[in-house]
């Protein structure tokens, strides 16, 4: 019976479906948006995210840290009486342990862990990590060769998530075996995914389901979840899952397509879930070494071109905003900077003051894949081809299957032009702009966008390293106004993906950048 009064109850199972299966059950070897939803309800780093905020940090193993003037040393205190899922005890030489592995991964091993490589800026010598060093059994300092603003920031993606020492030893995760398929730990166990969190894994069935069941002792005696246990689901067809929600197999989905929601609003059985602000951007990615996109008038062009808002109204069911910068507008040191909008006039105008006159573009969509922030690929490819012919483009389309093809293709600098975006993993100016855009890599332009402006590079790096507010904000935003003197791509959306649930679902808090915790999910049955 529905609760009375409102109060959460105890008890039952969630299931849940991702648009996929996860990939592996240890943290630190993912780079996918499906592993990392599991593992936040299993695991946990030093610090988190507040719930429902992309950039709020709050303690978690740690419960309070300093950081030292010069901004490069980082002591903090952490809980004490914690344990593991496989009862040992949590404290500073656990910690020391996983950051010491996720520094020393061995080459063969490095091709998993994108975050440790990207966030430390590389492995051994190479990486930022001076030391880590455990004071006594409950501090631990982290010191860094260089400040980096984002370091406690990326500290909450949950790759950075502290597993138990004797798991990762006994399930061969401890830089002994190289070989990934051969690391029980990585591969569903025993033992796997073992943290501190408000649920434990108990088994993942590949292609099938992952469950996670209640963790009754955990150490945060007001969050311990209400669920028995969740089970997530791989449903990649956004019609099963729509099914599913009303033929009560599932309870939750964790993204469904923008046009079903009004069918979802319908149906006083289910409910959608708004995830509050955007954390992501589609855009038109465009490569400079290829012509004509290498002309800046045109690039201008083109962003006159598109209409946005049809996009908008037509393929995200209303959910999005026109990206007025290459970040969300809520993202910090993110500032408005007046992009083009829809105007074909305007655009015919700059392509005769271009003086280019073969207009011919090779265009690429991704063939079998919807993103959050590209809810249908080909319709919305289709949209900007016809808009851009309507001016005068030539545009010659192309597809390709989305793994490895697209991703591998475009990344080696193989597309003239393509829709593509980015969900951010933190929301800091860097994660847009360096991390998922124009960094450099290896001290030269990418590769995927062949964009060269070393003093674009300086700028951010610099930001990067400021250790003041006052300084960090003034170099991000001179870092701004230099993208949009060059508009060396096309941003497109901010979108925000929804979510579906059966009406009896209560309690979840949705988050733009999907790090969303269900210790707070009770079901109304």
């Amino acid at each position: 019976a529905p609760s009375p009064s409102g109060q959460p109850k105890s008890g039952g199972t969630l299931v849940v479906a991702l648009p996929g299966d996860i990939t592996r059950t240890d943290p630190a070897l993912i780079d996918d948006s499906n592993s990392s939803y599991v593992m936040t309800q299993v695991m946990e780093g030093l610090v988190a995210l507040k719930p429902g905020t992309t950039s709020e940090i709050v303690p978690a193993l740690a419960e309070s840290w300093t950081i030292s003037p010069d901004g490069k040393t980082y002591t903090f205190k952490l809980r004490q009486g914690v344990k593991f899922h496989d009862g040992t005890d949590f404290n500073a030489d656990a910690v020391k342990f996983n950051y010491d592995r996720w520094k020393n991964f061995p080459r063969a091993l490095q091709d998993y862990s994108y975050y440790a490589g990207a966030v430390f800026g590389g492995y051994g010598d190479t990486s930022n990590i001076a030391s880590v060093d455990a004071v006594d059994p409950y501090t631990v300092t982290i010191t860094l060769k260089r400040p980096n603003s984002s370091f406690l920031l990326a500290q909450t993606l949950i790759v950075f998530a502290i597993s138990s020492p004797t798991a990762l030893k006994t399930g061969k995760a401890d830089n002994t075996e190289t070989d990934v398929t051969k690391i029980p730990y990585a591969q569903g166990g025993p033992p796997a995914m073992v943290g501190t969190g408000p649920f434990k894994f108990k088994e993942w069935v590949p292609g099938d389901h992952v469950t996670v069941e209640r963790n009754p002792d955990y150490w945060n005696k007001d969050a311990r979840p209400y669920l028995d246990a969740i089970v997530f689901r791989p449903v990649a067809e956004e019609a099963q899952r729509l099914n599913g929600l009303a033929s009560r197999e599932l309870d939750f989905a964790q993204t469904v397509a923008p046009v079903d929601v009004a069918t979802i609003r319908k149906n006083a059985d289910l409910q959608v879930i708004d995830r509050g602000e955007s954390c992501n951007i589609a855009q038109i990615s465009m490569n400079h070494k290829y012509t004509p996109v290498n002309n800046k008038t045109i690039r201008e062009a083109i962003a006159y071109a598109v209409n946005k808002q049809y996009l908008i109204d037509t393929f995200y069911a209303g959910l999005a905003v026109p990206a007025d910068n290459w970040m969300p507008l809520n993202t910090l040191y993110a500032k408005p900077l007046h992009l083009p909008t829809y105007d074909p006039e305007k655009a015919k105008q700059l392509i005769a003051q271009s003086g280019v006159t073969d207009l011919t573009i090779d265009f690429y969509y991704p063939s079998d894949v919807t993103r959050p922030y590209m809810p249908d690929p080909k319709g919305i490819f289709e949209a900007i081809t016809s808009d851009l012919e309507a001016v005068g483009f030539k545009i010659v389309p192309h597809t390709e299957t989305w793994r490895p093809d697209y991703l591998d293709h475009e990344y080696a600098g193989n597309y003239e032009m393509w829709l593509l975006g980015w969900t951010c993993d933190w929301a800091g100016p860097d994660n847009f702009l360096k991390t998922a855009f124009f960094g450099y890599v290896d001290g030269k332009p990418s590769t995927e966008f062949a964009y060269k402006n070393d003093e674009l590079d300086k700028t951010m790096n610099d930001a990067l390293a400021a250790t003041d507010e006052a300084t960090a904000k003034s170099l991000w935003e001179k870092a701004q106004d230099l993208i949009r003197a060059d508009m060396p791509t096309v941003p497109l959306v901010n979108s925000k993906p929804p979510a579906a649930a059966r009406a009896d679902v209560k309690g979840f808090v949705g988050s733009g950048n999907l790090t969303e915790y269900f210790n707070t999910v009770w079901l109304d049955r």
